[in-house]
Order: C-alpha cells, then structure tokens, then sequence
C-alpha cells in the first residue's frame, strides 16, 4: 500500500501522454499505401526503445555520473547504454518486426544486411542515434526545467527563513535597547515616560505586526524612524542633542523595514551615549524612481569611551547580511570615518 501512496499518478499521466503524442506525430506521417495496425505496433516498440533509452539516460546515468562529476564514466555509460539499445532493436526488428511486415521494411537503410552487418554499421548508429536521442533531449529539456524550479523555490524558502532568523536577532536587539530608555526615565521619574509609552507602542505594532514582510513603504519606514528620534530626544537634553532628519522623497516607494533604523540607532548609541558635550547627528533619506539613498552623519565621542567594540558591530553584521539577500548587487554601503565624525552612505536601487 506504500507503494502506492508514493506513486505520482499526476506525472505518469504526463509521461504517457507525452510518449503518445510521438506515437500519433509518427502516425500522422503515415503514407497512404501502409496499414494503420503495423505502423502503430511498429512505432509502439520504437517508442519503447526510445522511452528506454531515455529513462535510463536521465534517471540512472546521469545522476550515478554527471551529477557526481564523473564526466569520462558519464561518456562512456551513455555510449554503452545507446548501444545496448540499439543491438536489442535491431535484433527485435530483424527476428520479430521483419518477418511479420516485411513491406513496412522495403525502403529501410538496414533491411538487407546481417545481424553482425546491422551490429556494426556506422550508418545505421547513427540513424538509430537521431532517432533514440531527439525525445529524449526534449524530455531532458523538460525534466531539467522542473529541477531548476524546485531549486529556485528552495532558495527563495531558504532565503525567506534566513530573513526571519536575521529580523529575529535584529527586532530584540532594537526593543532592548528602548526599553533601556524607558527603564532610566522611569527610575528618574521623568514627566516624559508617559509619552514614551506611547511612542514605543507604535514602535512595537510596527516591529511586531507590520514588519513581517520583505518590504514595507518608504512612509512607513520615516514615521518609525521619526518615533525612535522623539524617543531619543526625550531621553536627552537639547544640550546633549542636535537631530536633524530630512526628507526628500519623490517616489513611494518600497524599502526592508529595519535597515535603515539600525544605522540611526548605532549612532545614537555611539555618537550621544558617551559623548560629554553636544553630539551632532544629521540624517537625510531621497527617494525616486531609480534609488532610495540615505545618509547619516554623527559626531564622535572625544573620550576614550568612544571605541566600538565587536559585540555592538552584531547590528552592522545583521544589516550587510540582509541587504545581500534583499538587494543582491543592487545596493552600495559606505561607511567614512574621520577623527571628528563616523559617516555612512546608503544606496538602494530599485
């Protein structure tokens, strides 16, 4: 019953259906002066000469040599292969078919040689060869076709999985570090804790709920960063702080959610967190038809504090990774860094 149940019905229904169109494109050949019943009893057993010679090729050869690169044992199975089934039709043609039509065989290039004479003609191999092989590349063709769509819809579900496991690492990261926020104004018992409740609920929808795709729209992406900024200048004193984001967008277009947030929180994290004076942060995000480009600009600390360490590099690592996926050879990152400023330039076309 296991048999059964593994059996593709589905796709021996189209083999055979495939096999039968030959059978009739030969019958449809038929000259007006041959029977209807040898020609089809005669093509039947070519066809199955063919259908061999096929199946073995595909389903056992190539995969026990070409796929395992054994290139020479590949060349010399497939010649061995057609001329085990070229000898079995040549003498099934001459002990069985012959005999019982001997005028469908009248005009055939091997109708008057010997068993020996038939097994060692060049020119009936090489007839026989066209006539084995032609089906058989089609089927090949097809066969190959379907391998390569399985393959592209592994990789894309590969791809899909690695971009929920990367968003994964990213969205904690990000949640924790505003839940730090929150957690020091409340210690403070800070009159604006209540307004980053509110900022940070509509930062958690958009992470949680609205994020779960590849790509969100641009606008969404501006009123996310736009939150995270109110809560960043909420934490700190326009003493400490000078934000300034600005716009140029000309196209709606579509951008990966989190991408360009990660850049803004790093340098929040390290341009403002250890800085003792004013920390400058500029950003500046454009959107067309043919790119979306963003920029940020922060001031570096001037203490000793302000070296990045590897464990803050994880979301740098996390954004490269997802931007290889998402925007394979179709983005540019530039990071600049001087001894007074850390710059990163980001272009994504689209």
């Amino acid at each position: 019953m296991i048999f059964f149940k593994n059996i593709d019905l589905k796709r021996i229904g189209f083999h055979f259906l495939y096999w039968t169109f030959f059978l009739f494109f030969y019958v449809s050949n038929k000259s007006d002066n041959e029977g209807y019943y040898e020609y089809i009893v005669t093509y039947c057993w070519k066809i199955s000469a063919q259908a061999t010679f096929g199946y073995g090729l595909i389903y056992w050869i190539i995969p026990e040599t070409l796929n395992k690169k054994r290139s020479l044992l590949f060349i010399i199975s497939s010649f061995s292969w057609f001329y085990l089934v070229f000898a079995l039709l040549m003498i099934f043609k001459y002990f069985y078919l012959e005999p019982k039509f001997p005028g469908f065989f009248d005009d055939w290039l091997g109708h008057k040689m010997t068993i020996p004479e038939r097994l060692t003609s060049f020119k009936l191999m090489l007839r026989e060869f066209s006539f084995l092989t032609y089906p058989v590349i089609i089927l090949g063709f097809i066969s190959f076709n379907r391998k390569q769509q399985r393959l592209l819809k592994l990789e894309e579900e590969k791809k899909s999985m690695e971009l929920k496991v990367l968003k994964n690492q990213l969205n904690p990261h990000f949640l924790f570090n505003t839940l730090n926020n929150l957690y020091t104004l409340t210690l403070k018992k800070d009159d604006k804790a209540p307004e980053v409740i509110a900022k940070l609920s509509e930062i958690l929808d958009f992470v949680l709920y609205r994020c779960n795709e590849d790509y969100v729209s641009i606008e969404k992406e501006i009123a996310l960063i736009e939150n995270y900024i109110v809560l960043e200048k909420l934490r700190y004193s326009e003493n400490r702080l000078d934000v300034l984001f600005t716009k140029n967008i000309q196209e709606n277009a579509k951008i990966s959610p989190l991408i360009i947030l990660t850049f803004i929180e790093n340098a929040f994290k390290h341009g403002v967190v250890n800085e003792t004076e004013k920390a400058t942060i500029r950003l500046k995000l454009e959107s067309n038809k043919q790119q979306i480009i963003f920029r940020i600009e922060n001031t570096k600390p001037k203490n000793e504090f302000s070296k990045i360490s590897d464990k803050s590099k994880i979301g740098l690592i996390n954004v490269q990774k997802q931007l290889d996926l998402l925007y394979p050879k179709k983005h540019q990152l530039e990071i600049e860094e001087t001894q007074t400023n850390y710059t990163v330039k980001l272009y994504l076309t689209l």
